[in-house]
């Protein structure tokens, strides 16, 4: 029995990079995200220069994950989810906040920091 979420107040400043935020039941949620960061003291950059596909970090898979059924029983005497207050800072990187019920989440970030300097910046 899916049950309704009911949210008085939500307040949140940020959700970025493939984030999710819901009230309410689903099935799936497969939130993915990859950055590439590159910061450098002089900004000169080729349009070529920074694809995913130069970096094995985007590709390479990842190890297979096991999963063990567990039965379990529940019983919801009250047909509602209800939340008073929720205050967020920040919702980031392939997460989720979630107010209801979810059978399967798979989430995924990949994040390649290139730094060029031509001094280094901490001396």
């Amino acid at each position: 029995m899916d049950r309704i979420s009911v949210v008085q107040s939500i307040d949140i400043v940020s959700v970025t990079s493939s984030s999710i935020v819901q009230a309410g039941d689903t099935n799936i949620l497969t939130p993915v995200s990859k950055a590439l960061a590159v910061q450098r003291q002089e900004s000169t950059y080729d349009i070529n220069e920074h694809r995913l596909d130069m970096y094995p970090i985007f590709s390479i898979p990842f190890p297979p994950l096991s999963y063990e059924c567990i039965p379990v029983k529940t019983v919801q005497e009250v047909p509602a989810i209800q939340v008073n207050s929720i205050n967020i800072i920040g919702v980031a990187a392939s997460s989720a906040v979630r107010i209801g019920k979810t059978d399967f989440i798979s989430s995924e970030t990949r994040v390649k920091h290139i730094r060029h300097f031509t001094v280094n910046p901490y001396e």
